[in-house]
């Protein structure tokens, strides 16, 4: 039987989405079926009903939201309710447990599609950050479930059942010449400064990074973010050419090119070892007890714990790779992903300018000197007068109040970008807002990042109060959880105004405490009783902000 082609969409910030929605449509092709992967953002909804199965992958962006590229479809399902009676789909969500809205986007589709009437083929999947193992059993129960009903899912007579709407159809024009929410920003920026904060004697390599943008009309706000496509370093390519056994100059078919191994492995992910690369060195010949294959029949928390403490040079320094082809090897390999850094400047000051802040990450791993992809390609090998493009990720979710409402800032380390940018904003329109920033860092002498600014707004009046916690300056450690609860009856009574509380930085530590600290607040100060409502009500109605990694 000649099926029809099965259509993958994917929503998608990173990148991530995409990749596990390639692979999926790789596997439906092995097994002989037709399929698409398609960007939600180029995909008409008015064409969803013409389809007797769907499959779906997202992320969830922001506070439980949709990304951008595929609001327009969520917001056609939950919205508009087609009828969708002779639809089959399944729902991979991506996203991170330490968010409160996990896989938040995810859920919202299968919803959407239930109440629509369409039928889930199996369970959704919601896959955490470490997504290996868990999209591969979804991509296994999508390959099974095809294969067992492939005769009722595709019988003429039961696709015939969604019909589309004949408005519908006509409206397939305009959607593609309009392709709402489907263009990218992407701009090419020139650097125009890169000034380090972090003074001689710390632990830490923190920059700001100013970018020229090509003209003032790129509608950037306070509280955005811009995407950047690094590369990898010479260095880095050159161990995986060595591990492989490879020179560089063999030609591999990647990103729709055919290029020599050496370039296509700039922008490749070298960090994060794949199960397809796992099974490639896993079935090479007398690989049989090797640790890749030992791993691959184990439980599934040991082949995650195992993807996890392997990086790609890892994985084929421990393994005979003299048989493995250069396209095969990128075959397995997952494209770098791009890297989002806050805004840290406002466009009211200067709309063609961006700023950065960002700290170069450098250290030692089994006994190797290793660097970060994206930090240390801007810290080292892109220069002042040098171009390269950036593209504009909105975060609708942590914009600056415009009614005036105070303003608490907790952002310590690099999680102080958004909030310069907020400040100067508050300067450049002389806004009403009362503002009170907690920063911290490790030293006062040596990290206190934007120091001369921060005191300038204190004496000017732009900045109400601020809360630092620097520590390393005493025997017993201080963060700024611990200055949030010592300032407890004050911070209260701004609560009682109406304040909002804007939080940015470290997603494992620092986020949780900070949490922690303010429902202490509210227990001591409010008298809640239920901390974690309380919370949860002030996240609900938008006052709870996070911009956390």
């Amino acid at each position: 039987m000649t099926t029809p082609t099965i259509p993958v969409l994917f929503g998608t910030e990173t990148g991530n989405a995409e990749y596990c929605a390639d692979l999926l449509v790789e596997a439906l092709e092995e097994e002989g079926f037709s399929a698409s992967l398609i960007d939600m953002a180029d995909f008409n909804p008015d064409e969803t009903a013409s389809h007797p199965v769907l499959f779906i992958v997202t992320s969830t962006y922001g506070n439980g939201d949709p990304p951008a590229n595929a609001e327009r479809m969520l917001d056609y399902l939950q919205k508009d309710s087609p009828k969708l009676s002779g639809l089959n789909f399944a729902v991979c969500g991506l996203g991170d447990t330490s968010f409160h809205h996990f896989a938040q986007c995810g859920k919202d589709f299968e919803k959407a599609l239930l109440a629509c009437s369409a039928k889930a083929m199996f369970d959704r999947v919601d896959c955490d950050e470490d997504y290996e193992v868990s999209f591969d059993a979804f991509k296994e129960s999508a390959v099974s479930y095809l294969r067992e009903n492939k005769d009722s899912l595709f019988n003429p007579e039961t696709a015939s059942s969604n019909e589309t709407d004949p408005a519908a159809a006509a409206a397939t024009t305009d959607f593609t010449e309009a392709k709402v929410g489907g263009a990218e920003r992407v701009y090419q920026a020139k650097l125009l400064e890169k000034v380090l904060l972090s003074k001689p004697g710390s632990a830490k390599e923190t920059m700001h990074y100013e970018l020229e943008l090509p003209d003032s009309e790129t509608g950037y706000r306070v509280g955005d973010c811009f995407a950047v496509d690094p590369e990898n370093s010479a260095r880095a390519i050159a161990s995986v050419l060595t591990a492989a056994q490879m020179t560089g100059d063999e030609m591999v078919s990647w990103r729709g090119e055919t290029i020599p191994l050496r370039e296509a492995l700039q922008s490749a992910c070298l960090q994060q070892v794949t199960l397809e690369l796992v099974r490639l060195v896993a079935k090479q010949p007398g690989a049989e007890e090797s640790p890749a294959a030992r791993v691959l029949n184990q439980e599934n928390a040991q082949i995650t714990a195992f993807l996890k403490e392997h990086y790609v040079v890892d994985l084929l320094e421990e393994h005979d790779t003299s048989q493995i082809e250069a396209n095969t090897l990128m075959g397995a390999l997952r494209k770098l992903q791009p890297r989002l850094f806050s805004v840290a400047s406002s466009p009211t000051k200067d709309a063609q300018r961006v700023g950065f802040t960002i700290e170069t990450v450098r250290y030692e791993r089994k006994g190797k000197a290793l660097e970060g992809v994206a930090t240390c390609w801007l810290a080292d090998r892109v220069h002042v007068g040098d171009s390269f493009p950036l593209r504009l990720v909105k975060n609708d979710d942590f914009q600056f109040p415009q009614d005036g409402t105070p303003v608490i800032m907790v952002g310590p380390g690099t999680g102080i970008a958004p909030f310069r940018a907020f400040l100067e904003e508050v300067e450049a329109c002389q806004a009403p807002n009362d503002t009170w920033l907690f920063f911290g860092h490790q030293h006062e002498a040596y990290d206190f990042l934007y120091e001369t600014e921060i005191k300038r707004w204190l004496e000017n009046g732009t900045l109400d109060r601020a809360d630092f916690a620097w520590s390393r300056d005493q025997e017993q450690k201080v963060y700024v959880q611990n200055k949030i609860e010592q300032s407890a009856e004050k911070l209260w009574a701004w609560l009682e105004r109406g304040a909002r509380i804007y939080v940015c930085g470290d997603a494992e530590g620092m986020a949780p405490g900070v949490a922690s600290a303010f429902k202490a607040v509210a227990t001591k100060q409010g008298g809640i009783h239920d901390a974690d409502a309380w919370l949860q009500q002030l996240v609900d109605s938008g006052r709870y902000k996070t911009d956390v990694y």
